[in-house]
């Protein structure tokens, strides 16, 4: 990895680490910013509901900073919000949500990651497979039997905008959505897959992920990286 210092969003009052690979990629920040960067796991950071038992805690990786593991049952698994909304795509103020995940089973598996509002069923706990955001969000997700990935957006429980992210695996991926004060670009590692320009939620915010097992056998998430950050001015 590569970083230098910048100026966020071409603001005079916000300085951030980008990976100089990918400029858009930004790591930390001081200044006139709001900012969540995730570096182990703490149970008071969070509110987490889990379904069965389905243990999250601090990995053991030199690369990792939580594993999130579900139980063998259908559904299991752990809706993960960090607590503190404070997050809000408002015109003019750059926002930046970039997370690095692998997970154990790319198909019998559901995952959905991004900015939700407070919700603790993101995708379903029961009967269907199927993204459940009751407030607004800007996400990407994945569900159960099926590999593609997607980039959306949603409005008091309703969809907004919707493009194919890419078709997940069991490698390392960087889920990133940057908002720019006017458009909404969804990334994966670096790449522009999608941008939106209208039907963005003017909801609050909080880093987000869900993450269930799709079948009877027990899958895992682990998260290398979790960051977000807002310039306020």
């Amino acid at each position: 990895m590569n970083i230098n210092l910048s100026k966020l969003g071409n603001s005079d009052n916000a300085l951030g680490v980008v990976d100089s690979r990918y400029p858009g990629r930004w790591l930390d920040a001081w200044g006139n910013v709001d900012k969540a960067i995730v570096d182990t796991y703490r149970v008071a950071d969070w509110t987490v509901t889990a379904t069965g038992t389905s243990p999250v805690a601090t990995s053991l990786l030199p690369d990792a900073k939580i594993l999130i593991t579900t139980q063998n049952v259908e559904y299991a698994g752990d809706n993960m919000q960090l607590l503190g909304s404070k997050f809000k795509l408002e015109s003019g103020k750059p926002c930046y949500f970039g997370a690095k995940l692998t997970v154990s089973n790319a198909t019998q598996s559901d995952l959905l990651v991004g900015l939700c509002g407070v919700d603790t069923t993101l995708t379903n706990a029961s009967s269907s497979h199927a993204v459940n955001v009751g407030a607004g969000g800007v996400f990407f997700s994945k569900l159960d039997e099926a590999t593609t990935a997607y980039f959306k957006t949603v409005t008091t429980a309703t969809e907004q905008n919707s493009a194919v992210a890419f078709t997940l695996d069991t490698s390392a991926h960087w889920y990133e959505i940057y908002w720019d004060g006017s458009a909404l670009y969804g990334k994966i590692d670096g790449n522009v897959i999608a941008t939106f320009t209208s039907n963005i939620t003017t909801e609050v915010l909080t880093p987000s992920i869900c993450f269930r097992a799709g079948t009877t056998t027990a899958v895992t998430c682990t998260i290398h990286e979790f960051i977000t950050i807002a310039v306020r001015g």
